[in-house]
């Protein structure tokens, strides 16, 4: 799907919609709970129902808002995770507390993107089969045992997640030991904090993690709160445009990491009021600074879009973080916010972004079938001096459907 925004002011109120992450993470806890658990506003979106299609090969059932609990069997020889790099990474240990064999097929990039980390963990118990090249189809054929699991901390924290769901399952204890420092750490805090909430109980010191054998998850019911990933798009969209955004349903003490965009954009000159349920944002100068995007790689393409608007220089580190998702999504923002007509200089691990007041129109711009492009374009574009086109905008459906609509009820002009 393609569409032509037209450059106009965002303003209003909006609902932000709910936590891709803490959707993930609750249907899984509920899925491996024994007995039925009730999961509110969860996100109905691509990545979303690919986890509810990954847990029914245990059995889980879904039925509204509630969600009844599997065997922990396998029970279908095959499984497609379509673009989801969190359904994949979460489910593959959680298939091996089973000894059936199963493959899992995916889409787009998802291919390429690296499990090396499970098969260097799993070797001696389990036979991982795909081709050369890419990762997926891969065909899985034995079960994890408990025991000390030596992973590296900087290449996914989903690699961490996927055994932190898994591991309190098996007989036996097991130890995780991070062997580098952990990138994305707010996301395994986050997996921590829904584990604890279904009864599951994990010692973190240091970078090792300590889990005692045969636990059992506990029924709940939880209610899913709003996404600060999402929210990000909105609150720049306040800070670039000429009139106040007023975003809702996000928690203040939300253990979310990337709800580090409320402290990002304040240390660039954000103009932004905490309300009862959220925060109102106003336009704002905001001034160029450095920008650590270790923990928070899913910030990156719509911080650069504030960049490039804000006053003087803006440093951002450890860029790398951002090639291996649904695109490459460093040289997909130098792409286009080359075309915008900004000033850009990249090495392998950072980029600086000098600022300007307006951006280039008249232009088509490839959301490189990216979520976060798709949407970084449609913020980008209200500073844009005519039209722009964006290619692949149906990107959006993997983690927000409804971003045109809520885009629109902003007082966007869409075709």
């Amino acid at each position: 799907m393609n569409i032509i925004i037209t450059p106009k002011p965002l303003s209003g109120e909006i609902d932000v919609i709910s936590s891709k992450s803490m959707s993930h993470r609750y249907l899984i806890a509920a899925g491996l709970a024994d007995g039925k658990s009730r999961v509110e506003k969860v996100l109905d979106a691509d990545d979303i129902n690919a986890t509810k299609t990954a847990l029914e090969a245990f059995g889980v059932v879904f039925h509204k808002d509630f969600v009844f609990g599997g065997k922990k069997e396998i029970i279908k020889s095959a499984i497609n995770v379509k673009e989801s790099g969190s359904t994949l990474r979460f489910m593959i240990p959680l298939y091996l507390l089973d000894d059936h064999e199963i493959t899992i097929y995916g889409e787009g990039r998802l291919a390429k993107r690296p499990l090396d980390e499970y098969e260097t963990l799993f070797a001696s118990t389990v036979t991982f089969k795909h081709d050369q090249i890419n990762q997926l189809p891969l065909t899985l054929k034995g079960k994890i045992k408990g025991g000390h699991y030596p992973i590296h901390g900087n290449v996914s924290s989903q690699f961490i997640s996927g055994l932190l769901f898994a591991l309190p399952l098996r007989r036996e204890d097991s130890v995780i030991e991070l062997l580098t420092p952990l990138a994305s750490k707010g996301y395994v805090d986050l997996t921590l904090a829904v584990l604890k909430r279904f009864g599951i109980h994990i010692l973190n010191v240091e970078n090792y993690y300590y889990i005692k054998g045969s636990q059992r998850y506990v029924p709940q019911d939880v209610v899913v709160e709003g996404d600060y990933s999402q929210a990000a798009f909105w609150i720049v969209a306040g800070l670039i445009g000429k009139a106040p955004i007023t975003l809702k349903n996000l928690l203040h003490h939300s253990l979310q990491g990337d709800k580090a965009i409320i402290d990002i954009v304040k240390k660039m000159g954000a103009d932004i009021d905490v309300t009862t349920d959220g925060y109102k944002v106003y336009p704002s100068q905001t001034i160029g600074a450095t920008i650590d995007l270790k923990d928070i790689p899913d910030l990156g393409p719509i911080l650069m879009v504030l960049a490039a608007r804000s006053e003087g220089k803006t440093f951002f580190k450890n860029v790398e973080r951002l090639r291996l998702k649904e695109s490459d999504r460093l040289a997909a923002m130098i792409d286009i916010l080359t075309k915008l007509g900004v000033d850009i200089n990249v090495d392998d691990h950072h980029l600086t972004i000098i600022g300007q007041p307006i951006f280039k129109g008249h232009q088509t711009l490839n959301a490189y079938d990216d979520h976060r492009i798709a949407m970084s374009i449609a913020v980008a574009a209200i500073l844009a001096d005519g039209p722009i086109t964006i290619v692949g905008a149906s990107a959006v459906n993997k983690s927000y459907p409804t971003f045109f609509v809520d885009y629109e009820s902003l007082g966007g002009d869409i075709k």
